[in-house]
């Protein structure tokens, strides 16, 4: 009933939070409902675990048919680890027998193997409740860490197309504001280290700060700023386009058209709601425009911007024709970009360029161009920097930071596997009685320390491929959502960090069981069975 409710309230609301966990609730429900009129808890715990752990795998456009658009955000991706690793835990704690049949089919026929195997899993399955626990716990910190490798695997392999990010720019320059360049193009054409025939391209931009609204909205003015680009920019920038306005059909009309219709403007994506939030609580930019979604595609119809200049009072009134992908992160981020003349038009004077943008011609080294703009434009204080360095210090940044995350699930790991060991530990005492019964009936020494280790391993091993597998297959689907808005991005497989986990994570398993195993295997059989 309650999965029922919430599921309608998620449903009506947009929310898709609240949709999918009533509707989880209603997977887990209906096989307990059936539980009451005798089905056996194998089938019932399995039905509801697969039911789960499929629903919460489908690909994102199965119900898009169905469903309206909906809102959602970073909490989607904790609740699918949770619901997911319940769903995986359930149906190996309830087929546990088949999992045994296996290794005893695999491994029986080594001497001695089949009892201790059989041994090592019979009790973890006497207490399925505390060994379901266990076992989601090392699950979801695997989960976690490997979609974590997953994600920050595949935006490294994004940022290395260093030409999609800055728009097919290789140098990013800045002048003195008190002292900009008049011409560029005619500086660079006298004989004085740089030569023009280096570069295949020059933009320019020019900044200015004014009042913003959009019209026909209940907005204050804010204060915001626009960017003005020349027409070297818009004929040889290479960004797309979320979303292009009616009237135009590729993304270089829509360029050029900043030049060739007066009161034009893009914006970037950040300044246009998205129904998908994963900005982790960071800041949202002061103006953002109101009416539409980033996910619809196309605009309601004419989006205008109404641009006061504070210090003159002039207005003017920018229509958007186009939203810029996400990739565009030297596209001028979190501002309004119309045309230089559009600026100058509203200010009511001429501003100077004081950034520039040069696409280099093919064999010409960026590094020692930067440097020789610097030398060359000393008196102008310019500033170059080559744009893949600035690429490869964020990437450099963001991978610490991740790598930062990862230790602390990390972390998490450890402290599971040291419960593992408290677990073993504990069992040793808890089973000293079975342990002398064993040992009375022909177990050795070594059969009995190698039980306990198998016992540790099936839980670690088992939490281990769970967590993988299906953070693997959740990854999978995530990416592929991004993938429809980020061209580029692509699916690839984080192999040395997952091995590491694995690895990590198994033999810090074994090394915390080791002593309670052997503490376990020098109980004497005669001492284990004198005390109850």
């Amino acid at each position: 009933m309650l999965g029922f409710f919430l599921a309608v309230a998620g449903y009506g609301g947009e929310q898709l939070a609240a949709w999918m966990i009533g509707t989880s609730l209603i997977i887990i429900g209906l096989p307990l409902l059936a539980r009451r009129f005798g089905l056996p808890d194998r089938v019932v715990f399995t039905v509801a675990g697969l039911g789960l752990v499929i629903w919460w795998l489908l690909p994102e456009d199965t119900l898009s048919s169905v469903l309206p658009e909906m809102q959602q955000g970073m909490e989607m991706f904790f609740i699918s680890g949770i619901m997911m690793v319940i769903g995986a835990v359930w149906v190996a704690i309830y087929n546990s027998d088949l999992l045994l049949a296996a290794g005893v089919a695999i491994f029986g026929r080594i001497r001695g193997m089949a009892p201790v195997l059989k041994t090592a899993v019979s009790y973890p399955m006497q207490n399925r409740f505390r060994t379901g626990m266990t076992l989601a716990m090392f699950s979801l910190i695997v989960f976690t860490l490997v979609v974590m490798s997953f994600m920050s695997n595949s935006f490294n392999q994004l940022f290395e197309n260093t030409e999609q990010l800055t728009g097919g720019y290789h140098i990013r320059a800045d002048t003195s504001y008190t002292n900009p360049i008049p011409d560029i193009r005619s500086e660079l054409s006298k004989p004085d280290g740089v030569a023009l025939e280096d570069f295949d391209a020059i933009a320019s931009f020019t900044y200015v700060q004014a009042n913003v609204k959009q019209q026909g909205t209940d907005q204050e003015p804010t204060e915001f700023f626009l960017q003005g680009v020349d027409p070297g920019y818009t004929d040889s920038v290479t960004y797309k386009f979320d979303i292009i306005a009616d009237g135009y059909d590729t993304p270089r009309e829509v360029w050029q058209a900043l030049q060739r219709e007066p009161g034009t403007a893009i914006v970037t994506s950040d300044l246009v709601p998205t129904r998908s939030n994963y900005n982790l609580g960071g800041a949202l930019p002061d103006f953002m425009l109101e009416g539409f979604w980033l996910e619809d595609g196309a605009f309601p119809g004419d989006i205008y911007i109404q641009a006061e200049d504070p210090a003159t009072g002039n207005e003017r009134n920018l229509r958007v024709i186009g939203v810029l992908e996400q990739v565009a992160s030297f596209g001028g981020g979190g501002v309004i970009t119309t045309s230089q003349d559009a600026v100058n038009d509203l200010i009511a004077r001429e501003l100077l360029p004081q950034v520039y943008l040069f696409s280099l011609a093919e064999g010409v080294d960026a590094e020692a161009t930067a440097r020789a703009l610097k030398v060359r434009f000393l008196e102008n204080g310019m500033q170059a920097e080559v744009l893949e360095e600035e690429i490869e210090e964020a990437t450099s940044i963001s991978r610490m930071f991740n790598n930062l995350l990862l230790g602390f699930m990390g972390l998490g790991l450890v402290v599971g596997i040291a419960a593992l060991g408290v677990i073993t530990a504990r069992s040793v005492v808890e089973r000293r009685q079975q342990i002398g019964r064993l040992r009375a009936i022909g177990f050795q020494k070594g059969m009995v320390q190698l039980s306990f280790l198998l016992e540790s391993s099936f839980i670690s091993l088992l939490g281990i491929a769970l967590g993988v597998g299906l953070g693997a297959a959740l990854s999978y689907n995530l990416i592929s959502v991004v993938a429809e808005d980020i061209e580029g991005m692509r699916y690839v497989v984080p192999w040395f960090n997952i091995v590491i986990v694995v690895v990590i994570a198994y033999g810090a398993s074994l090394l915390t069981t080791f002593l309670p195993a052997q503490r376990a295997a020098n109980v004497y059989p005669a001492e284990a069975l004198r005390f109850e």
